[in-house]
């Protein structure tokens, strides 16, 4: 961003051209909380584990202060994306304009990072969706095989549906955000009116292992899943990947960052609660990623059990179909910012980042047929994305401070700098002292996956810009 301040009025085209063509401006803040329901359908592959490592006074903790962080989050985001309305891709997109001052290599690194990890989600659900449909009606089937079938499957039907344009993919996450949230309003709600929630079912309180809360072990233990749970509960900042998207930019973007976040901290809050009291400890701990599955079935009784696996899976595809959308736009971003080859700065006639979207679906093919495990995949893709988070909030102290004169349509207290500075140190400390807790090798695919990033960019600016490497230095 320029050291001039911005205009105070939105500007008649909110995006770049290319081509002759520019994202269209085609949805209103309501059609941005519909997207953000989506992500309480990332707690389906996550809350199992957090209960079978930490029980459920701790997973109830871990939930509740990642979500609160997350809230916190978007809130500064909003006023971010105001200050930026003519910029796809979400936070990524904003911590390069903070930090592109002081290095250009933070904001590829970064925003690649945010890629990957809203990309993951293709494979993770697809993954998720098979495991449910295997489980519901192909019992007998291979475990292993059919549930990558289905996946990329669903991955293939994805692309196909959101190529023809934003509205389209807003339209079905409608249809399936109303499937989605019956099954999360059910675990809310039911387990305390109909009696299906028990108490006892929260016992014991101490961590697994009789690992006491604060030792070092049970510390470390807290950080790693704080540094897993953000890939889920800070998800609802994707609403600002569609700023330029929305109708009026200025109102529309801070009022569905805000919205989705009240609402996902209610759900963060009270399904692992409801959950493990209707099922039990035990329970989620036997069906690790599918615990919805007899959690639902144990509220409402077997016999609804197709219903359920029905709303689960609508769930599943709703935070696949968000993320086809939001994963691709960060991209051509990237590209558009000279941050990453220009072949993914292609919008097709109706608007849509079309070869963003099939790099999408090749990356997470080969990751469904290769590494297949959807905890596996999740880690990988982790350390870009809190890093992401990092420089974003950064970024937001240093644009303070840098820039006091550009236009903020909404200016955020003096308070939140020191805000977003607590935050960002949160964050790095689930990276530095949580992340290595599961083991280096998930840590190592990170940093390899960053380094991709930085050899597109090189590639960028020395060959296809025709760059030298002077301007690697100073941008």
């Amino acid at each position: 961003m320029s050291d001039k301040p911005l205009a105070t009025t939105e500007p008649t085209t909110l995006s770049d051209d290319y081509q002759g063509r520019r994202l269209v401006k085609s949805i209103r803040w309501w059609d941005g909380f519909i997207l953000a329901l989506s992500v309480p359908g990332f707690l389906f592959p996550s809350l199992g584990l957090t209960v079978l490592y930490l029980g459920a006074l701790g997973a109830i903790i871990v939930w509740l202060v990642s979500v609160v962080m997350g809230a916190l989050q978007n809130n500064i985001y909003a006023e971010l994306a105001t200050m930026m309305p003519n910029k796809s891709g979400g936070i990524g997109i904003y911590a390069n304009e903070g930090l592109k001052r002081y290095t250009t290599f933070i904001g590829p690194l970064v925003t690649w990072g945010y890629w990957f990890a809203w990309s993951t989600v293709l494979s993770i659900f697809g993954l998720l969706v098979g495991d449910y449909m295997q489980a519901e009606l192909w019992p007998k089937a291979d475990p292993v095989l059919l549930p990558k079938v289905i996946g990329t499957v669903m991955l293939v039907g994805l692309w196909v549906f959101n190529i023809f344009g934003l509205r389209p993919g807003v339209w079905l996450s409608y249809v399936l955000g109303v499937l989605t949230m019956i099954p999360m309003l059910i675990v809310m709600f039911v387990p305390f009116l109909n009696g299906s929630f028990h108490s006892n079912n929260l016992l014991p309180l101490e961590l697994p292992g009789h690992v006491a809360w604060l030792s070092w072990a049970g510390i470390s233990l807290l950080l790693y899943w704080l540094y897993i749970a953000g890939w889920s509960a800070y998800g609802f900042e994707c609403v600002a990947t569609f700023a330029p998207e929305f109708t009026d930019t200025i109102k529309d973007t801070p009022r569905a960052l805000r919205t989705s976040a009240i609402f996902s901290v209610l759900v963060y809050g009270l399904v692992p609660l409801g959950l493990v009291g209707a099922l039990g400890q035990k329970g989620v701990q036997a069906n690790v990623y599918t615990a919805f599955d007899p959690a639902l079935k144990a509220i409402l009784g077997n016999g609804l059990g197709t219903l359920v696996v029905i709303m689960v899976i609508a769930s599943l595809v709703l935070s696949a179909n968000v993320a086809t959308m939001d994963g691709s736009r960060a991209l051509w971003q990237m590209s558009k910012d000279r941050m990453t080859v220009t072949w993914l700065s292609h919008l097709n006639e109706r608007g849509v980042p079309d070869t963003a979207m099939t790099l999408d679906l090749l990356v997470q093919t080969v990751l469904i047929w290769t590494i297949g495990s959807p905890q596996y995949i999740l880690a990988a893709g982790n350390l870009g994305y809190i890093l992401c988070h990092v420089c974003a909030l950064v970024a937001f102290i240093l644009l303070r401070r840098d820039q006091p004169a550009s236009a903020r349509p909404i200016r955020l207290g003096s308070a939140w700098v020191g805000i977003a500075g607590v935050l960002a140190v949160l964050n790095v400390l689930f990276i530095v002292v949580g992340g290595p807790q599961y083991g280096p090798q998930s840590l190592i695919y990170g940093v390899l996956i960053l380094l991709v990033a930085l050899l597109l960019y090189l590639y960028r600016i020395l060959v296809q810009d025709r760059g030298v490497a002077t301007q690697i230095a100073k941008p």
